[in-house]
């Protein structure tokens, strides 16, 4: 989904109470970051196996300004920055918060 898809979803988590929780958010790029392996272990990606294969590449609520989100690339091994247009799609990987 793109970056306004991404933080709809989020809210709908919360809204929903999905899994009876209300306190869904983006990972930071840190902690996305913490998943990455050094090597590919999953397939193609640098992530491990226990993870969803699908997931190649993911938003986090990090910018590097206002219209950049840092992404976490599994299938490259790095992150980056992207826009923030709806013409990107990443995947979401939701988190309760601390």
């Amino acid at each position: 989904m793109n970056y306004e898809e991404t933080k709809s979803y989020i809210s709908k988590l919360n809204h929903e109470q999905f899994a009876g929780y209300h306190d869904w958010r983006l990972p930071t790029l840190e902690e996305a970051m913490s998943l990455m392996e050094p090597t590919k272990k999953n397939g193609d990606l640098h992530i491990d196996q226990i993870f969803d294969p699908c997931q190649v590449r993911i938003w986090t609520s990090d910018f590097r300004r206002d219209s950049m989100s840092w992404v976490v690339r599994f299938d490259s091994g790095y992150c980056d920055y992207v826009y923030n247009d709806g013409n990107i799609k990443y995947s979401v990987r939701a988190l309760r918060r601390r």
